[in-house]
């Protein structure tokens, strides 16, 4: 699989936890940044780049840290194609992709240590949308439109530069 993935300073932890993880399980890993924790890069801007990779279908999944994971999946989730959820355990991960069809998971470094978020993400990439044995067909079918009404289909991403304070 495909995953786009991306980091501020606080979240870059998670991220080099999760990218060696997502290489050794043999998916391919686009990383939009940041390189390292020595200047401040602002999360709009790696939230948009993530969600222009996805948009353009180069990337089937999305994952990005910050501190709380909040800010990424706000920033990221006004894409259109990108349903964007923030996970502190694997349990919200797997009911983000089976119920809701997200396609990003956003962590923070702040509340989840490296090794949670690497079965986050193990969760995620697993789960699929709907695959629920014994759930009945009303409750799939109800799954379904919500996914269509709530799904965004707001703001074509452009292509951003990391952007950093001076």
């Amino acid at each position: 699989m495909r995953i786009v993935i991306g980091s501020v300073v606080r979240g870059f932890a998670l991220k080099i936890a999760i990218k060696p993880w997502l290489e050794k399980n043999g998916h391919t890993v686009i990383d939009v940044g940041c390189p390292d924790t020595s200047v401040f890069v602002k999360f709009p801007s790696i939230a948009e780049r993530a969600a222009r990779v996805l948009q353009k279908g180069e990337a089937d999944l999305g994952v990005l840290c910050c501190g709380s994971g909040t800010g990424m999946a706000l920033c990221s989730g006004k894409f259109a194609g990108v349903c964007a959820i923030a996970a502190e355990s694997p349990m919200a991960a797997e009911f983000g992709r089976r119920v809701n069809d997200a396609n990003v998971v956003c962590m923070g470094e702040s509340l989840v240590a490296p090794d949670v978020a690497c079965r986050i993400v193990q969760t995620f990439v697993e789960t699929k949308f709907q695959v629920a044995p014994g759930v009945p067909s009303k409750i799939l079918e109800f799954w379904k439109e919500a996914r269509e009404e709530v799904f965004p289909k707001g703001v074509v991403a452009r292509d951003r530069e990391m952007e950093t304070l001076p």
